[in-house]
């Protein structure tokens, strides 16, 4: 195509998660020859952690929040409607739920073409506290409504599709799976950069585990897990990431007698270097879309366990072949498929070559293509 499109693309913030890394990691890299993109934002990220992998003439446009209020969220809705008539997108590309609704509303309203990409699976999150009510509204109306209005959906994984269609009666036909991309590259210049831990000192072996500390991603289950490794062997755990939980999860390693064989680094703006000098990778989930952390996991070689979510785990690990997968929630399951790993290194090894060649399927380049064409076919006649 001749003409460049113009491209909005729209995500809350640039905060630590695998949406947002998502977001730059294609802002970064999409084809400028082809398409004109702009990020649109609900928060400032002078401080996000991705700010640096934008590219610098990348143009940003912030709509401010102040606060979480219902009449602010409304507030905010009006002036991400100014914000889209001022660009005058030819599309959208929206990520996360409440997001995608505002977005479909755009698109609705200036005849937008709008691309909405879902990261979770909603009928999962509803049911939580945390994710029970988006926009002050209630999620599963608006999205059987709106979800209908939307040019293209995407789902990162199957999984997350078939949610989609069976509790939300979105049409199938609008949906199509793109997964999430891996920087390689990046990933493999990252990972070379020892960290400084005093676990990788020490003789025993180390297992990460890394995302929001939150519910939804069963740190409280891996923690129980880990008291029943180290009743029958030695070894340390590091979890990765920030959250609500983080104090919580903090005292209940101090209740179960193990603070000095765990530990919380917090956010880490190079996890790749943890990742590839650990023993072994457990994601112990309740629910997920399309475990990013597991996937650049995988790409550092390093061998997985995961809880076998409804969505995820299970395409990425191709139903066990490239790693463990037991029942989500299952504390005993976890710890004996911790153990078993750790001890037997032909296995690890094996799960460790698999999981490297099965990350390649979700290089950048490979999936850069599908968003491309999708976004150009949106504006055919």
């Amino acid at each position: 195509m001749k003409e460049k499109i113009k491209v909005l693309f729209f995500i809350s913030s640039l905060a630590g998660g695998g949406a947002e890394r998502v977001t730059v990691d294609i802002l970064s890299h999409i084809d400028k020859d082809k398409i004109d993109p702009t990020l649109l934002l609900l928060y400032p990220f002078d401080a996000s952690p991705y700010k640096e992998y934008l590219p610098e003439d990348m143009r940003v446009s912030v709509v401010k929040r102040k606060s979480d209020s219902f009449l602010e969220k409304v507030n905010h809705l009006i002036h991400f409607m100014k914000a889209v008539r001022r660009e005058k997108p030819r599309v959208i590309v929206s990520a996360l739920t409440h997001n995608n609704i505002m977005a479909i509303l755009a698109g609705i309203v200036f005849s937008v073409r709008v691309i909405t990409c879902e990261h979770i699976t909603l009928g999962d999150m509803i049911r939580t506290r945390e994710g029970g009510r988006i926009l002050g509204l209630p999620v599963t109306p608006l999205v059987k409504i709106l979800y209908r209005f939307a040019d293209q959906i995407v789902a990162v994984s199957e999984g997350i599709r078939d949610n989609l269609v069976e509790e939300f009666n979105v049409p199938a036909d609008k949906i199509k799976v793109i997964c999430n991309p891996i920087d390689l590259k990046r990933i493999t210049e990252l990972w070379t950069i020892s960290p400084e831990h005093p676990f990788f000192e020490e003789r025993a072996p180390v297992v990460v585990a890394a995302g929001r500390l939150v519910s939804q991603k069963g740190f409280d289950i891996l923690i129980e897990a880990f008291c029943m490794v180290l009743s029958e062997m030695d070894a340390r755990l590091i979890i990765l990431g920030e959250g609500s939980e983080a104090e919580s999860l903090k005292k209940l390693s101090e209740d179960r007698g193990i603070t000095s064989k765990v530990s919380f680094v917090g956010f880490q703006k190079n996890p790749y270097n943890f990742l590839s000098r650990a023993d072994l990778f457990v994601l112990s989930s309740r629910y997920e879309g399309l475990p990013m952390v597991m996937l650049e996991a995988m790409a550092c070689g390093i061998p997985v366990v995961s809880a076998d979510c409804r969505s995820g785990p299970r395409e990425l690990l191709q139903n066990g072949r490239c790693g463990l997968l037991v029942p989500v929630g299952d504390v005993n399951a976890l710890s004996e498929a911790i153990m078993r790993l750790l001890k037997d290194r032909e296995l690890m090894g094996n799960l460790s070559r698999l999981g490297r060649e099965r990350a390649k399927d979700f290089s950048l380049s490979i999936i850069l293509r599908k968003y491309e064409e999708m976004i150009c076919k949106s504006v055919l006649p």
